[in-house]
């Protein structure tokens, strides 16, 4: 978010040589899920098939597909003798 930032600095030094200058713009902030408090996403290319396959696989359990890959990623890092830090 700091390039983000850095740019609307730049935009509102040269807002007053605009032929019509602009209000500033607001800095807004979201409000953000307490579930997604402390995290970040994860995006990754998987096939389809696979994809069908955690599905179901999450239903079938009764659990969230999130849960699953958490799971996964916690395996991983323990095979390779890491902290497993995934929830």
């Amino acid at each position: 978010m700091k390039q983000s930032s850095d740019r609307n600095a730049w935009l509102d030094r040269l807002n007053p040589m605009r032929r019509t200058p602009q209000a500033a713009r607001p800095t807004a902030t979201y409000p953000v899920a307490p579930s997604r408090a402390n995290r970040k996403a994860l995006t990754t290319w998987q096939d389809e098939a696979a994809l069908k396959s955690l599905k179901h696989l999450a239903a079938e359990l009764g659990v969230s597909q999130q849960a699953l890959i958490a799971e996964g990623i916690n395996y991983v890092l323990g095979k390779y003798r890491k902290p497993t830090v995934a929830t």
